[in-house]
């Protein structure tokens, strides 16, 4: 009896080996991905639509390995092309390997990219997410700031991902691919940040991050989460349903008002809340509730909006500078400040100066 145990035991595991060989071999065989049959620019679209995920985002590449040898390649942003290629030599071809995704918060500090740490300049943060979908390919992200890669991020980026694995994959066995990849998903996130500018009575922008942040706290995805609010706001009967939401308490009001006036000066959350009338935590609990963001994160919005009002009206030929407006509105690191504002406005501080 023994001895068929020993038996039974010992082929379940040689069973066990055979399936985890065939598994590592199956992930290690690059997708039938044609590249002259992949639509041109889809994946150039996914990357731009990866760049949109935080704001201190600044490069991202996606990379697919072929049965022909070549790889499928697009990207989109601005990286150095040595540390663009490093990125991928590094980080991303471990994550095809390993299928697992990769999250550096500090480049100059990880032994994973020596490359990285040699070149000059190279990005402060990375995040790799595999494809999935049998492709081996990997979406990979350069931060502009260390640790650029939260949770709310790592979270959007991997829905870029698995979206670009999907579209691979279908293109792998043949079938046609929408005329746009990623347009169904881009209508229906950028409607519910409408609904939800509309209804919090906030920008895009400040919606889109309280997008984000509901993904996070409800462990869905991005489009899972966006497809949950546009039930919630837009029920089938039109956007003139979208409810009117309550008036603001008289608490927030003054602590706006406070961040308003003082948005040039040191400020402190407890000066906010003694404005407003509040302790900090009825502070944070109030911007959270009301907002979806709290009150130093307004304030940045705030400065951000002055030092863009500034770089209009301003003069550089007499005198004035990207750096010394940035410093006035509180920004001291220039690279954070050129990114958070080309993502707001489009553009970089120098060329609304020179406008």
């Amino acid at each position: 009896m023994i001895s068929e145990d020993r038996a039974a035991g010992a082929e379940v595991r040689a069973r066990e080996t055979t399936d985890g060989a065939r598994r590592v071999r199956e992930r290690a065989r690059p997708a039938r991905v044609d590249p002259d049959g992949f639509p041109d620019g889809a994946l150039t679209r996914l990357c731009r639509h990866a760049l949109t995920v935080g704001d201190a985002v600044c490069w991202a590449r996606i990379t697919v390995p072929t049965r022909g040898g070549a790889a499928l390649t697009a990207s989109a942003g601005t990286l150095a092309e040595a540390a663009a290629a490093a990125v991928t030599q590094g980080p991303a071809s471990l994550a095809a390997r390993s299928g697992a995704q990769i999250a550096v918060d500090r480049v100059a500090d990880d032994p994973r990219c020596p490359g990285l740490r040699a070149g000059d300049p190279a990005p402060a943060s990375l995040l790799v997410v595999p494809l999935g979908a049998g492709t081996r390919g990997t979406l990979a992200l350069a931060g502009a700031t260390t640790a650029a890669f939260a949770a709310t991020v790592g979270a959007a980026a991997a829905e870029v991902a698995r979206h670009a694995g999907r579209l691979l994959a279908l293109s792998a066995a043949g079938h046609p691919l929408p005329p746009d990849p990623g347009e169904r998903a881009r209508n229906v996130v950028a409607t519910a940040r409408a609904l939800l500018a509309r209804h919090d009575r906030v920008d895009p922008d400040v919606a889109f991050d309280a997008l984000l942040a509901r993904a996070a706290r409800s462990g869905t995805t991005l489009l899972a989460c966006a497809g949950q609010v546009v039930d919630e706001l837009c029920p089938g009967t039109g956007d003139d349903a979208v409810p009117v939401p309550p008036p603001e308490p008289a608490t927030l009001r003054r602590a706006l008002a406070y961040l308003e006036e003082h948005a040039g000066e040191e400020v402190a959350v407890a000066d906010v809340a003694a404005a407003a009338g509040l302790g900090v935590r009825g502070l944070q609990t109030s911007f959270r509730r009301w907002r979806d963001t709290t009150p130093l994160a307004h304030l940045r919005r705030i400065r951000l909006a002055r030092a863009h009002d500034e770089l209009l009206a301003a003069d550089p030929r007499r005198g004035a500078t990207v750096a010394d407006v940035a410093a006035r509105w509180r920004f001291t690191h220039a690279g954070r400040f050129s990114v958070v504002y080309r993502r707001r406005y489009g553009c970089s501080p120098s060329e609304t100066l020179r406008a």
